[in-house]
């Protein structure tokens, strides 16, 4: 174990409960004294039979012992085992925390979503068994070990080292087994994460497995891993049902030795036969002491795997620069000037770059369309304006501040995004607008106008408060969208407004309506539309034209439609004219 990563971990989480930790040790030295005091108490008791004496006070002695016990060791494990509940609260709190500033980038190219289920849960449970049990019985090993081999030096030191060669040799078949768990445990949390995005897939695509018939199939992936994962929960259960007894084996071993050697000396009269029945108890202390150091060096190294996956989550970068700002200048009533500088992008799991020396300028308040055949960088330029990727330095602008400098959460405060692919919550159609504990109930109610929502949510059954299942699963497409305008409706204080073929999904008539919502948005905020739709840009001051990545053409719709390029064509055979229009459209309000 490196102890760096240890240390780590006490300055970060644990150090915090080190007075609970002092005040359960102490209570835990007070239950292996007493329990070190109730052999001798046997031994008195024996003894005092043998002098045919009463042994009733040392049997109430004895009864005080083990009553006193119960009482200091229930003490020592509350103050022991509670600090690892807060460290395990503490540990999950802070990697959500992480999940939710980590790039996109991170969770396209490193680990599937079942993994980092399993770090979050499982491995924060183990972490939890680290601090708590894996403390508790570190001390208490180490402080039996001492007082009970103490004890029994004092009554025989021959008897004693006659004990300690077969518990040695046990040592040592329990350090190889536990090296073997060690492994095991390794390769099974590893399975379990796989077999846990298995899960999540066929929960997600239930109704495609479903439709296609690929039952049998997607059922022989699934049994295929968990039949992995069996095989190696097996392999850990030999090594645990062959390797662990063996202390057991030897205790027995030890008593063997114990009673023939010792009845020898107290035929002899060199022991009493007090001191060898107190000897027998050592040694059952003794050998569930051992028993449970082999449990102990168990759970100890699985909170320490798990302890190294958890901080891989949490060391990951996010992209945040070093001397980032976490603050924006000031912008205009109408939002801020957009710059795009020779911009180049390639996607961290693509080969191609996605985009290619962009360059265009967005003057505060304008509306801008962008347009380009399916593969030609659209999604990929509003992903890195929005920083959802981040941007090359010097490559994107806002109000003359280089976003690459900036820090992400201040850019976010000042962008909306809406994707194309709504995410919706299993929750209420209330809370998947508002994203937030308190609803300002005018503006929820004129965000669901102004998406054309209204309608269709008051016929729901429980209205607003209609749960959408698991990412609106109980909603159309169409509607998915309309809750994801309706969310950046809602929401205030931005500037920048980035839609990435929003209406994609809406018949004509809602779209005419949403297109009128959009233009006609008071405050006015610098506004990116993505569309392949003409009757969504047609109204838009300027349009991009995107083709392969590159920039290839910029202007006014009505000035690309006159045109000969892509957007043009476009134009086209969507409207069904053979010539370009003569006039501009109804002007935008």
């Amino acid at each position: 174990m490196s102890a760096r990563l240890l240390v780590r971990f006490w300055r970060e989480y644990a150090h915090k409960h080190l007075g609970t930790y002092l005040l359960g040790a102490l209570f835990l030295l007070l239950t292996n004294l007493l329990s070190a005091l109730a052999p001798k108490l046997v031994q008195w008791g024996v003894e005092a039979l043998e002098a045919e004496q009463s042994a009733w006070r040392w049997a109430a002695a004895l009864l005080g012992v083990g009553v006193g016990t119960m009482v200091v060791r229930t003490l020592s494990r509350t103050l022991i085992f509670n600090p690892g509940r807060v460290v395990e609260y503490d540990l999950k709190r802070d990697f959500f925390a992480h999940l939710l500033r980590l790039p996109r980038r991170y969770f396209e190219a490193q680990l599937s979503a079942g993994e980092l289920i399993n770090r979050g849960t499982n491995d924060a449970a183990a972490v939890r068994g680290l601090i708590g049990y894996g403390s508790l019985q570190l001390l208490n090993v180490t402080t039996t070990l001492l007082i009970t081999v103490w004890q029994m030096l004092l009554i025989d030191v021959a008897l004693t080292l006659y004990c300690a060669l077969p518990l040695a040799a046990a040592v040592v078949v329990l350090r190889w087994a536990v090296l073997q768990m060690f492994e095991l445990t390794r390769a099974s949390l590893s399975q379990v994460g796989a077999l846990s995005d298995q899960l999540l897939e066929v929960y997600g695509a239930a109704g495609l497995v479903q439709s296609f018939g690929a039952e049998g199939g997607v059922a022989a992936r699934f049994d295929a891993q968990n039949e992995a994962l069996l095989a190696l929960n097996e392999r850990l259960q030999r090594v645990a049902v062959w390797g662990l007894p063996v202390v057991s084996v030897m205790g027995s071993l030890c008593l063997v030795a114990l009673i023939g050697a010792g009845g020898q000396g107290v035929a002899r009269g060199d022991l009493t036969l007090g001191a060898l029945t107190a000897l027998v108890v050592y040694v059952g202390q003794l050998v569930g002491c051992v028993t449970s150091l082999g449990w102990l060096t168990g759970a100890l190294q699985r909170g320490y795997i798990s302890l190294g996956r958890m901080y891989e989550v949490l060391d990951a970068p996010v992209d945040t620069p070093a001397g980032a700002s976490a603050l924006l200048p000031p912008c205009a009533p109408e939002g801020p000037r957009l710059e795009v500088r020779d911009l180049t992008f390639t996607h961290p799991t693509g080969e191609r770059p996605a985009l290619r020396g962009v360059s265009f300028t967005v003057a505060p308040g304008e509306v801008v369309g962008v347009f380009g055949l399916t593969g030609s960088g659209k999604s990929a330029l509003l992903d890195v304006l929005s920083r959802t990727y981040a941007p090359p330095a010097g490559a994107v602008w806002v109000d003359g501040v280089d976003v690459s400098a900036v820090a992400p959460e201040a850019h976010w405060r000042r962008v909306c995004y809406v994707q194309q692919q709504a995410f919706l919550f299993s929750l209420s159609v209330r809370e998947n607008i508002t994203l937030a504990a308190h609803t300002d109930e005018a503006r929820l109610a004129a965000a669901l106008d102004a998406a054309c929502l209204a309608g269709e949510v008051s016929s729901f059954p429980q209205g607003v408060e209609t749960r959408v299942g698991e990412r609106g699963v109980t909603l159309s497409g169409g509607q998915r969208q309309r809750a994801a305008l309706a969310r950046a409706f809602y929401r205030e204080g931005y500037q920048l407004l980035l839609l990435d073929d929003v209406l994609s999904a809406v018949d004509h008539d809602t779209e005419a309506r949403l297109i009128s919502a959009l233009y006609a948005r008071q405050p006015r905020c610098t506004t990116l539309i993505v569309s392949h739709r003409m009757s969504v840009l047609e109204r838009a001051d300027r349009v991009l034209v995107l083709d392969e990545g590159a920039l290839v053409a910029q202007g006014t719709p009505q000035e690309l439609a006159r045109g000969e390029g892509l957007y043009a064509q476009a134009w086209r055979a969507q409207s069904g004219a053979n010539a370009p229009p003569s006039a501009p459209p109804e002007e935008r309000p």
